[in-house]
């Protein structure tokens, strides 16, 4: 059974966490996978993507059914997953998918192509155990230990870390990974990393690693880990991409960490917005004196703060953007950077059925402004 894996460079650590599990062919060119189509040379074929994406998948898709139509073939068979498959599920299978999973795939994936493999294609497919109810939807089976999945494409950042207790209202990544934080054992990190190589992680946010709850700093257990890591002969970068860092955690004990171990020059966090109601509404579980207490630790530091911003929530208004470009302003005249993007309406959050806001002149006028200077960059027009 040949199964192959469509890559893009928005969905390469995604894949680089599957791929190894199953095998196959990788599809960076979407040409090559109507040739193997054309010459019934391939079965399966897994997509992983975004609502960002959305637009270009279902082409593609819409590409391939007509040519399976056209060849009378029902090959290959349409697997999705990720963040927009997650949240949207229904919507995905409408799109021409053969089956959605929901959420971890890292288990349910290779159980999926097995019953495939075994000549069940059309066969009922349970939500839990892949057997027994017609069902395209398929809720992935949840990760508990991270240790267990260490095949991953070499270069790729490791995941230390899965899940987020925190539920912003805007955000997919509780809907996609939950509320359990699950971190990856230093052990197994340190297995999966090249010490001659530059070193970054993946994690929603990678100072809270070795916290129970993912509420708080352990000092204890970040230090054992940026320490071991710091051994190897490459470049230790720690919260910054492709992983950042909430303001809050944010203290002189962990930014002393930083500086001691890493090689970072940035440092990334999110505020989102610059006032408190704000904050409080889509539910972001700090303060804007919070993220002031970052900046200026940042700079303490010697680290560059480079803080995300999102503009246009739902019941955002003038004053609202005000303090946020007010605290933008004081960001960058502390040296730091922003990164501005306008508000998405993700499919499976509590956002997902609002409409942006639309934003006032003056605020696009100073994002522009500061984007020509450098000093901002991201995205933050109507989309």
């Amino acid at each position: 059974m040949i199964i192959g894996y469509r890559l893009t460079s928005k969905n390469k650590y995604s894949i680089s966490k599957l791929y190894p599990l199953t095998g196959g062919l990788i599809f960076k060119e979407f040409k090559d996978i109507l040739h193997k189509i054309k010459n019934n040379n391939l079965d399966i074929l897994i997509y992983s993507f975004m609502t960002l994406n959305w637009g270009t998948v279902e082409h593609e898709i819409t590409e391939i059914n007509k040519l399976k139509q056209l060849i009378n073939s029902n090959k290959p068979i349409l697997i999705a997953g990720g963040p927009h498959p997650t949240g949207a599920p229904i919507d995905t299978i409408n799109m021409g998918f053969d089956y959605v999973i929901v959420g971890e795939g890292e288990i349910t994936l290779p159980k999926l192509i097995n019953k495939l493999r075994e000549g069940e294609i059309n066969a009922p497919i349970n939500k839990n155990e892949l057997d027994n109810i017609n069902e395209k939807i398929i809720i992935g089976e949840c990760v508990d230990n991270l240790d267990n999945f260490e095949k991953i494409e070499p270069l790729t950042p490791v995941e230390i870390t899965r899940g987020c207790p925190y539920k912003c209202r805007f955000c997919q990544t509780p809907q996609i990974f939950g509320s359990k934080v699950r971190h990856r054992s230093i052990d197994s990190i340190l297995r999966l990393v090249n010490p001659n190589t530059d070193t970054r992680v993946i994690s929603p946010n990678a100072l809270c690693y070795g916290s129970k709850t993912g509420t708080k700093p352990n000092i204890e257990k970040l230090e054992k880990l940026l320490k071991k890591l710091s051994e190897g002969k490459g470049k230790l970068f720690f919260g910054t991409f492709p992983s950042e860092v909430r303001p809050e955690f944010i203290t002189k004990e962990t930014v002393e960490l930083i500086a001691k171990y890493c090689d970072n020059k940035f440092l990334h966090f999110g505020a989102q917005s610059g006032n408190d109601e704000m904050l409080k509404y889509i539910r972001r579980g700090h303060t804007v004196n919070d993220v002031l207490n970052a900046v200026d630790l940042c700079i303490d530091y010697n680290l560059i703060p480079k803080v995300d911003f999102i503009f246009g929530f739902p019941n955002e208004n003038e004053f609202h953007r005000k303090d946020s470009m007010e605290l933008l302003y004081y960001i960058i005249k502390k040296n730091g950077r922003a990164h501005a993007h306008y508000f998405m309406p993700l499919p499976g959050t509590y956002f997902e059925n609002q409409k942006p806001t639309i934003l006032d002149r003056k605020t696009l006028k100073a994002l522009g402004q500061l984007s020509q200077k450098g000093l901002v960059s991201g995205s933050w027009n109507l989309f």
